[in-house]
């Protein structure tokens, strides 16, 4: 009680006397409550918190890290050894018996308690030195537990490593004593030791009634572990957990892998610089994986998986076409090795494809081909009432059916007086239409290709018109990467996986690009324009393992570089690196659709580069950096040599991110005429990246150019079907 009560009053630093009870359980009351929610300024009060935090971890969670266990007992230690000093000594010391040797045995007798190293010194009468007083206050508080023994399974496993390790049982037990203290054994070759101020009293020696020796200072050992010199304390503050660790420049996860190192000796301008430059919290990188992540996973469940492979997968079956019998059709597919969407879907949710951003000669020329077949096109109507289907002449049979055309049919309407040219379109004319309606001075004109899509009609069953009264087979489907148009069943559509439009009854009604490329709507139907596919698909993946390498590199590579450069100046060169490789792939390679980072994390690679030449002066062997670099980067590019990896995104994202990185990439500066040059090369780099991608937008919009060989690049080919092309059509047997 007088204990408890001393306590208080020297914490609280009020004054008391016996009647000022009520005060003083005041504050110890506020003093309990802050210990039991473990809020408490006192030092022990917080140790005793942490030790039933880590207990209960050790208990429902397994096995704590070695590392914690030693920080948690070496400060506990401290904590001890700082208040002793001050705790008031015991009320009743007898001073006839002092045992000397319990000085100093903390330190060399230890026993685990609860899975931490506790020193534990038999506690004399009498005795009350430093040593002896702590290790009592810690070793009666708790009694130690008895420690589980090891399975017999155990014992042999680590025996068995311990002979493959090339290490003798013993010597392997010893080693395993040696981690598991909080101190190494004493040993008589490393006589380092610290000062300890205290007095060897030997008294015990001597004779009762004769004075004894003159006292002399004893200098106490304090050991380390894990191959620090005994000497220095190990004490890891809890704070510097939590605290951010300031790392040298450039040494991070990427400078262990190149095995970089500073020179010895460094001017004193640098390294203020070194010092003045703080490590950055990954934001970006952590917002760009998890952005990666459920992008794809939301892909992976709404469009599910293709066919998984490095081929073309093929599908045969027996489809309804728009002859109104059975024909066996064969649908190609490009499978893919990324185990994710096929390319249809990926074109859907934006991936890099040149006929979305800008009018295609090549589809333009398809669609206007299209049309002119269909202007001359006519409704067939079959003889026996089982449909009718808008075709040519050619595949209208003359026997089985009668071939509406206009004007050589009795059916023909008039228009300015004279009968029309072209036409006739199953279940459409310009006489039972009523919406738009087709009255002077709007009248429809006379080249079908041009009619609008009627979306109301004149309700009455008959009409005497032979193309109207019949049943209609087939209708637009788009099919294909490049919106290719058919005249076809709904059944042989579902089948090619294409779009049917059931308002329509001519391909020229219908946007099949529009509906290839998804997304948001052309702004003109005839012209696509959807720009922002180049920076949209640096989101997307081509499935499960893509995105998993993607992550894999951010969450290394980007996430250390990020640290050094901050979020801001790495997510600047990420993106325009990225748009820049795609804006060259969409070039060279217009049609095949392609997504994820590619670029990005070229221009990432390219930064290391730059780093690496900006701190060539501080590095004691820079060219072993720069060669392990070079080998990764060429191993890459030779990898983008297989087919349906986009060599161009990654060449191109790494121009642009070696100029991008020189721009905005911190440097080192040595001395005033360096840090001249650095700024004029900035401004040097800035203007060349402007340069080339302006030039990359001409190629693109302005003046397209058709590279056959280019292709090169990205696919060699080893064997006559190692990079063949693809495109889906339909086959029959």
């Amino acid at each position: 009680i007088l204990r408890r009560i001393w306590v208080c009053s020297r914490e609280s630093s009020i004054s008391f006397t016996l009647g000022s009870s009520e005060k003083m359980a005041g504050v110890c009351g506020v003093r309990g409550t802050a210990d039991w929610f473990g809020v408490s300024k006192d030092g022990d009060a917080t140790q005793k918190w942490q030790r039933k935090s880590l207990r209960h971890c050790s208990m429902r969670y397994g096995r704590l890290k070695p590392q914690v266990i030693r920080e948690m007992d070496l400060s506990s230690q401290d904590n001890i050894s700082l208040t002793s000093t001050e705790t008031p000594p015991p009320l009743y010391v007898p001073s006839s018996i002092v045992d000397p040797l319990a000085r100093g045995r903390a330190f060399r007798m230890v026993e685990e308690v609860d899975g931490y190293s506790v020193p534990q010194t038999p506690v004399t009468p009498g005795a009350a030195s430093l040593c002896s007083f702590t290790s009592s206050r810690s070793g009666l508080n708790r009694l130690p537990r008895r420690r589980k023994r090891e399975s017999v399974a155990k014992m042999s496993f680590r025996a068995a490593a311990a002979l493959v390790k090339g290490r003798s049982l013993r010597e392997n037990a010893t080693l395993r004593r040696m981690q598991r203290r909080s101190f190494t054994p004493a040993s008589f070759m490393e006589e380092d030791v610290v000062d300890l101020p205290d007095e060897l009293d030997t008294s015990f020696f001597a004779k009762e009634g004769t004075p004894g020796p003159p006292k002399v200072p004893l200098r106490q050992e304090v050991v380390s572990v894990n191959g620090q010199r005994r000497g220095q304390r190990i004490v890891v503050p809890v704070k510097k957990l939590f605290a951010r660790e300031k790392r040298p420049y450039g040494l991070g996860m990427v400078g262990k892998l190149t095995n970089r190192t500073y020179r010895k000796r460094i001017d004193s301008y640098v390294k203020r610089q070194i010092e003045d430059m703080d490590d950055h919290r990954p934001f970006f990188t952590y917002w760009i994986t998890v952005v990666h992540l459920l992008i794809t996973i939301l892909a992976v469940c709404i469009y599910g998986i293709a066919p998984v492979g490095f081929s073309q997968h093929e599908t045969v079956d027996s489809v309804l076409r728009n002859k109104g019998v059975y024909e066996n059709v064969k649908f190609v597919q490009q499978e893919n090795f990324w185990v994710g969407p096929s390319s249809e879907a990926l074109i859907h949710l934006g991936a890099k494809f040149s006929p979305c951003m800008r009018q295609d000669r090549q589809v333009h020329d398809l669609i206007r081909d299209k049309r002119d077949i269909e202007r001359d096109s006519a409704c067939c109507v079959r003889n026996d009432r089982s449909g009718c289907l808008q075709t040519s002449e050619e595949e209208c049979s003359s026997t089985l059916a009668v071939w509406v055309k206009w004007p050589r049919h009795p059916s023909t309407p008039q228009l300015e007086g004279k009968g029309r040219q072209y036409g006739s379109v199953c279940h459409q004319d310009p006489r039972i239409c009523l919406e738009p309606a087709s009255v002077a001075p709007h009248e429809w004109p006379d080249d079908i290709t041009k009619w609008p899509v009627c979306t109301r009609y004149n309700t009455g069953n008959h009409t005497n018109l032979p193309h109207i009264d019949c049943t209609i087979t087939g209708r637009p489907c788009c099919i294909g990467t490049k919106g290719r148009c058919e005249i076809t069943s709904r059944e042989y559509c579902d089948f090619m996986k294409g779009y049917f439009h059931e308002e329509a009854t001519l391909c020229s009604q219908v946007h099949c690009m529009d509906d290839v490329c998804g997304l948001l709507p052309f702004l003109n139907p005839e012209i696509p324009d959807q720009f922002y596919r180049l920076w949209l698909s640096l989101f997307l993946h081509a499935g499960i393992l893509h995105c998993m390498v993607s992550v894999c590199f951010q969450m290394t590579i980007l996430r250390d570089l990020e640290k050094l450069a901050g979020w801001l100046r790495i997510s600047i060169i990420y993106i325009l690196s990225g748009i820049t490789g795609n804006l060259a792939s969409a070039i060279f390679l217009p049609y095949r659709a392609e997504v994820g980072p590619a670029g990005s994390q070229f221009g990432i690679l390219a930064c290391l580069f730059v780093e690496l030449f900006q701190s060539w002066q501080i590095l004691a062997q820079p060219w072993r950096a720069f060669i392990k670099l070079l080998c990764v980067v060429l191993f890459l590019f030779a990898f983008g040599l297989l087919p349906w990896i986009d060599n161009f995104a990654h060449i191109f994202g790494f121009i642009s991110g070696f100029f991008l990185s020189f721009a905005f990439l911190p440097y080192i500066s040595f001395g005033r005429m360096d840090m001249y040059r650095k700024r004029l090369q900035i401004i040097v780099f800035l203007v060349v990246f402007l340069g080339l991608f302006a030039g990359l937008v001409v190629l693109f919009y302005v003046y397209p150019i058709k590279c056959d060989w280019c292709e090169l690049l990205t696919c060699i080919p080893f064997t006559d079907k190692f990079c063949e092309k693809y495109d889906l059509n339909a086959h029959l047997h």
